[in-house]
């Protein structure tokens, strides 16, 4: 229960806060928190290298592993502030968008969509920038426990007019259900939460990977779209981009069909990752040794001024 303590005063309390002053302060936790926990730079120094590659210079990777710390303390200041925002108010922080049509054309034809995004810059963001426009919004999030906690987050999280399903079988029953309604289901594709993944090449080397909600996308026949929600030049302002993301032709092989609908939506995640690393806010392993030693291919590190996104 004090995880639940915790978050009630964040919300009630903290959310209340000046925009600025919250995530002036997200920004200098976040910057602590990477300093005083091995674990985070541990596993935040490996996605970097993961994603800048394995030549890249130690000064750009540990700026890098910083920077997705403080972009996971963002996040808290975001959940924390949500509720005390109308539909409006959250959408007058968009500074800039592109390719929404995409997304409101497709769920137009009433073949249900399935939107997928990444745990990157603030992807809660996209339900919620898109409630105002009319879509049927579904969101599959991680159970969370106890019970109590994940009623607390998730009825903050509907209050906008989203329905939030669970990563469990009821879930997906339900998440078929809002598909063959012609609604649109989001999910975050970038870590297998619940470990039913499969292993994939991600960023040169294997990791399990979730394959729910293209599963889900080849079996219902409904459109994939992806989306990014970017953190725009100052604190609480976003840039949304939107894009079709066609599946290679089924084939008549599951197995086979599943396969190459997964290596699109893993090269999606690997451009969009890589635009903005440092907004990157997986604080889990993701790789876990499938691969062995396998060497990785090479990639070229970006630009200093790049790698905190």
């Amino acid at each position: 229960m004090i995880h639940l303590a915790a978050l009630w005063v964040l919300v009630h309390v903290v959310g209340r806060a000046p925009a600025r002053v919250l995530f002036a302060l997200a920004a200098l936790g976040g910057t602590a928190a990477w300093h005083l926990s091995p674990r985070l730079q541990r596993v935040t120094r490996d996605h970097m290298r993961h994603v800048l590659g394995v030549d890249a210079d130690p000064r750009d990777v540990d700026a890098a592993a910083r920077a997705c710390v403080r972009s996971a303390a963002y996040y808290y200041v975001d959940f924390a502030r949500y509720p005390h925002l109308s539909p409006e108010a959250v959408l007058a922080q968009v500074e800039s968008s592109e390719g929404m049509d995409v997304l409101i054309e497709a769920a137009r034809r009433g073949e249900g969509v399935v939107l997928v995004a990444a745990h990157v810059g603030a992807p809660e963001m996209i339900g919620q920038a898109f409630v105002p426009v009319g879509l049927d919004m579904a969101l599959i999030v991680e159970p969370l426990q106890p019970p109590a906690l994940h009623r607390f987050v998730d009825g903050l999280r509907a209050r906008h007019g989203m329905t939030f399903l669970g990563a469990d079988l009821a879930g997906l029953r339900a998440a078929r259900a809002h598909l063959a309604r012609g609604g649109v289901l989001g999910a975050l594709v970038d870590r297998d939460v619940l470990g039913t993944g499969a292993p994939y090449v991600f960023f040169g080397e294997a990791a399990a990977m979730p394959t729910g909600a293209i599963d889900l996308a080849r079996r219902t026949g409904a459109t994939v779209v992806a989306a990014r929600v970017l953190r725009g030049s100052h604190p609480g302002r976003y840039r949304i981009t939107v894009e079709a993301l066609p599946l290679p032709p089924a084939t008549g092989d599951a197995a086979a069909d599943l396969d190459a609908a997964m290596r699109t939506e893993i090269a999606w995640l690997e451009r969009t990752i890589a635009s903005a690393p440092g907004q990157w806010f997986a604080l889990q392993p993701v790789w876990a040794g499938l691969a062995g030693d396998r060497p990785r291919g090479r990639r070229r590190s970006p630009a200093r001024r790049d790698v905190e996104g």
